[in-house]
């Protein structure tokens, strides 16, 4: 169970939104690699099928190897919360790779991209819940919890491969 992504607190009376748009949207830069865009893209059509997103949140992934976060650093990832209530949250993944041919490494900067991601909207999840942690500890509770979603994708994933391998085999 995924304590953190269930909203048990949530409320949008309490975060002083007056605006309802709802909904998890993606802008993923035309330079980025069509393996990459395709996999992010049926992660974001899973996670909108398991888990609601009351307020929007817009996630960007440029062609960059990293992006520079609120503070000035350097990064993989940053979820921006704004000031005014009724903007909406913005998420930006970095998605930049140069590929060399090797198909496995690609593969795996695409799970790392799948799992930032899914920290990020950790943060978008701590916000709606009101969360209260150390710094650390909310980096802490974003990793954990995107491990379990990570974790929940590829079973499903999975699952759904292995009834596709199931119907061709009784069809043959």
């Amino acid at each position: 169970m995924n304590k953190l992504w269930n909203l048990e607190h949530f409320s949008a009376e309490a975060l002083h939104r007056t605006v309802v748009r709802d909904g998890l949207r993606i802008r993923i830069h035309p330079q980025v690699h069509p393996f990459l865009r395709r996999e992010v893209h049926t992660f974001v059509r899973w996670l909108r099928a398991n888990y609601p997103f009351p307020i929007r949140v817009n996630v960007y992934i440029p062609n960059t190897k990293k992006i520079r976060a609120n503070d000035g650093d350097l990064c993989y990832g940053r979820c921006f919360v704004p000031d005014d209530p009724d903007d909406s949250i913005t998420i930006d993944v970095a998605g930049g790779y140069d590929y060399d041919g090797d198909f496995r490494a690609l593969q795996n900067y695409t799970w790392g991209t799948i799992f930032m991601l899914a920290h990020e909207l950790g943060h978008y999840y701590q916000y709606l819940n009101r969360v209260s942690l150390t710094p650390r500890g909310i980096e802490w509770q974003a990793t954990y919890y995107a491990h379990r979603v990570q974790e929940a994708y590829y079973d499903a994933e999975w699952d759904e491969m292995d009834e596709w391998a199931e119907e061709c085999a009784d069809e043959s």
